[in-house]
């Protein structure tokens, strides 16, 4: 019965979710503590929870090593695969657990687009009731990697409330973003900034070129970003190399968290491996936006030949002094 099913479902996001004993469940729902026990032995028999432990995760001085290395304030690394999509399955795998840990009632959650995110809800089942947000329009017209795909897949049937922009991350002038913004629908999303606990976002490579951005751009905006020496891209945010975001005029079109938002973010996490990604990755450390990562070992390694991270405070680069 829906009726049975729903308590099952409330009594394991208690238990497994919230941290709840069986005692205090059974006194929040009336139930005896007997009870409670068999529902969530009943869960796991009907297939509504399951526990696996397996997670491919590295432990070990590595991570610590590379966090220090980037200055961030968490690493997570996988073994990874040869293969680009077992890989990217394998990042997706330790981003679910790392959001799973992460989430908790009430809180405010975004996330951007991209071919791994859209694979963590296929790691993710029950979770707790909170809001998930869209950090960017949509990019091109693939459905399956855009934050609305993302969205979906992480809510389940999970108790969550879904905020989305229905417009394109880039639309055609800065005059039309501004009145995009101006929308109502659009400008509560992008209202939930502020309040933000944790932003999930890919990164993009612009030299070598890997990203979903580069088909929506005229040749005009590429040897603009070329000239302005562009390394790499999040949300439709281009950093160069010493993490300096580019003022573009392709980002007054941008429909998206900015910058200074997102590093007012408390957890920022990049989900992102492939070593053709380094120098991405690492000017996305420089810009201080992001704090988290969550990569595979050929890429850490990768990532600790290169110069490191200087110490310092969370904000964006200066400008340099031309």
């Amino acid at each position: 019965m829906a009726e049975e099913r729903d308590l099952m479902l409330d009594v394991a996001i208690s238990y497994y979710l919230d941290d709840k004993s069986k005692v205090e469940i059974a006194s929040q729902l009336g139930l005896s503590r007997f009870k409670v026990a068999r529902l969530l032995e009943q869960a796991r028999d009907d297939g509504l929870v399951r526990i696996t432990i397996v997670d491919g995760v590295i432990r070990g001085p590595l991570s610590e090593q590379l966090a220090q290395h980037l200055q961030l304030d968490r690493v997570i690394i996988v073994a990874g695969a040869a293969d680009e999509a077992e890989n990217r399955e394998a990042l997706a795998q330790a981003a679910a657990s790392f959001i799973r840990r992460s989430l908790h009632p009430g809180g405010v959650f975004g996330f951007s687009w991209g071919r791994t995110l859209s694979r963590i809800g296929e790691f993710i089942e029950i979770l707790p009731a909170s809001t998930l947000v869209a950090l960017t329009g949509s990019v091109g017209t693939d459905i399956t990697q855009s934050p609305v795909e993302v969205l979906r897949g992480i809510a389940g049937h999970s108790p969550m409330r879904t905020m989305t922009i229905f417009a394109p991350l880039l639309v055609e002038s800065a005059s039309t973003a501004e009145a995009l913004r101006r929308d109502p629908a659009i400008a509560s999303v992008l209202a939930t900034y502020q309040h933000l606990d944790l932003a999930v976002v890919s990164v993009g490579s612009w030299d070598p070129p890997i990203t979903q951005l580069m088909d929506s751009l005229s040749d005009s905006e590429r040897a603009e970003l070329d000239r302005a020496g562009a390394r790499a891209e999040l949300v439709g945010i281009f950093v160069r190399d010493d993490g300096r975001p580019i003022d573009a005029d392709l980002t007054r079109r941008r429909i998206a968290i900015s910058a200074e938002q997102l590093i007012a973010v408390p957890q920022v996490l990049a989900v992102a491996g492939g070593v053709e990604k380094v120098p991405a990755i690492a000017a996305v450390a420089r810009s201080r936006i992001i704090n988290a990562l969550i990569t595979d070992e050929r890429t850490a390694r990768s990532l600790l030949k290169l110069e490191p991270v200087p110490p310092g405070p969370r904000q964006l680069p200066a400008e340099a002094s031309d």
